[in-house]
């Protein structure tokens, strides 16, 4: 019931949001801009606050003075310009593109994330922003623009910045207040600003209100504004924020559509084109990738270093070991027998169990999200336009961020060994990690996974083939990098090659090496001296 549920509330949401342009423009003829839009989020802000205080009290949430100030700068922003210029493009412009305008504001969410929260900048991200900048130059016509002097598309775009901007910084607290407060509070502190300048300005605040402009303030303010959003957050609630915001990729379609027919706007092949680039650059930057890049990408983990023992004092960063292997390869067994030579902790599904501890709301809406996954297709396409266009994180970056967390806090001062949980990444800058991954040949994994599951041999390759397809697209998912690729470890063994008790006495060899590593033997100058010595002797 709660799935058919969120799924209708991510449908309304959808119709409301894509109606949007369309009855800011009829309202448009009877308030001036400033007007509608104090009004429409006044509506908004007062239908969200229920929301907000339950979740206030529920997540015991503390807003104190720079709260207070972080939401009134959201409210500027937001409401003071982006929706100001929102409406102001709307009515110059076709309300049609102006809606594939503004649902190009997720490209500048990525610029901006780059230089204000420092989201890495990928060939991914790269590809996203090629592809959208030119569907955007398609749609807004620059001829055009200049042939007519109608600049309504160039303050659309205004507007998309301005809300990419609004949106990026969101996610700085995001996490501690959560999208109802944020957005609630944001609304109504932006209309107190608006209604200093309307009364500053003199000009009207209910005035041209009567019989027959009063249905489209109300549909602005109630349908699009207020019921909108709370049909979003309840999608959240029931589907997850990545399931929910499909609404935004198929919004400017419902605009696109809807105001050719209520509007009577023509559809034209440059609207059509515009929109495909830029939703294609949004959702499908990944597949991009692998096409173009398939037999050059090496999938190295970015910011990755070089940590022998002598760069830090052991004392200050002890060995870990992290362990990364194929499913039925042994390498839980093969950790734990490191960590028991060693004499130190060993930690795998304690990692899961300390995050449902230490983060018990991420972990149940992690659980929640995976059970209600539109489908891997849907999520893999949508997720990184969902992620700019509303500012939420997918659950699985939410738990892996977490996860991270207490990582990080295991390792802090401490030797131990990691199997799983993408440890190496996490710890790619911490000096003294020794990185291994493990393999095996598959009938050797499929031989192990009969006798510990109990299944014949079919069903034990299934479930291999099916974890491994899992553990690869997780790490590609969070580390934009590849699972089981040389580069991104220390040492890689196939422990069918060896056996068990054989592995874990080979990397504990190679990690005692690391720790008594100098700067000279690991200098290429010394390598080549080493090399061409011999030949100098016989040549003498």
């Amino acid at each position: 019931m709660s799935s058919k549920l969120g799924t209708l509330c991510i449908v309304l949401t959808a119709i409301a949001f894509g109606t949007m342009e369309i009855s800011l423009k009829i309202a448009g003829t009877a308030f001036t801009p400033f007007q509608l839009t104090f009004l429409r989020f006044l509506v908004g802000g007062l239908l969200l606050m229920p929301l907000a205080i339950r979740d206030v009290k529920k997540r015991s949430i503390h807003l104190d003075r720079s709260d207070w100030g972080y939401l009134a700068v959201l409210g500027l922003i937001n409401i003071c310009f982006s929706m100001i210029f929102f409406q102001i493009g709307v009515n110059m412009a076709n309300a049609g593109l102006a809606a594939i305008v503004f649902s190009s504001n997720p490209i500048f969410v990525m610029i901006f994330s780059y230089f204000i929260i420092h989201e890495a900048f990928t060939r991914k991200k790269a590809i996203t922003l090629v592809l959208s900048l030119i569907g955007l130059v398609i749609v807004a016509n620059p001829m055009a623009i200049i042939r007519s002097g109608n600049i309504g598309l160039l303050v659309s775009l205004a507007a998309a910045v301005s809300f990419a901007l609004y949106t990026t910084l969101g996610k700085l607290r995001i996490e501690k207040l959560g999208g109802n407060v944020e957005n609630a509070f944001s609304f109504l502190i932006g209309c107190v600003f608006l209604l200093f300048l309307l009364l500053f300005h003199g000009d009207p605040i209910v005035a041209g209100i009567d019989s027959h402009t009063v249905w489209s303030l109300i549909y602005c303010s109630l349908v699009v504004t207020g019921f909108g959003y709370l049909c979003f957050m309840k999608a959240v609630e029931l589907t997850g924020p990545s399931n929910a915001s499909f609404a935004f990729f198929i919004k400017p379609i419902i605009a696109l559509i809807l105001s050719a027919i209520i509007l009577s706007e023509p559809i034209t092949v440059n609207a059509v084109v515009g929109l495909a680039l830029i939703l294609l650059g949004c959702t499908m930057a990944g597949p991009i990738e692998h096409l173009l890049f398939r037999h050059h990408a090496i999938g190295e983990i970015e910011g990755r270093e070089n940590h022998p023992a002598w760069i830090k004092e052991d004392t200050e960063s002890p060995l870990v070991i992290t362990i990364s292997r194929e499913y039925g390869s042994g390498g839980r067994n093969i950790g734990k027998l490191v960590a028991r030579q060693l004499g130190i902790p060993y930690y795998d599904t304690e990692i899961l169990n300390l995050t449902r501890k230490e983060h018990p709301q991420t972990f149940a809406a992690w659980c929640k999200d995976r059970k209600r996954l539109l489908g891997p297709l849907l999520t893999k396409v949508y997720d990184d336009y969902i992620h700019y266009a509303s500012g939420y994180e997918s659950k699985q970056q939410e738990m892996f961020r977490d996860e991270a967390e207490v990582i990080q806090g295991l390792t802090a001062g401490k030797s131990c060994v990691i199997v799983g949980r993408l440890a190496n990444y996490i710890l790619r800058k911490r000096p003294n990690t020794f990185n291994v991954f493990i393999s095996s040949d598959p009938d050797w994994a499929i031989q192990r996974i009969m006798l510990r599951e109990h299944v014949d041999a079919d069903k034990a390759r299934k479930i291999r083939n099916h974890v491994n397809h899992e553990r690869r697209d997780h790490c590609m998912y969070c580390t934009d990098s590849y699972w089981g690729y040389g580069a991104n470890y220390d040492l890689s063994l196939k422990s069918s090659d060896y056996g068990v008790v054989k592995t874990a006495d080979l990397i504990l060899q190679a990690a005692q090496h690391r720790l008594t590593i100098s700067k000279e033997d690991i200098n290429p100058a010394a390598d080549h001296n080493a090399i061409s010595t011999p030949a100098a002797a016989a040549e003498s």
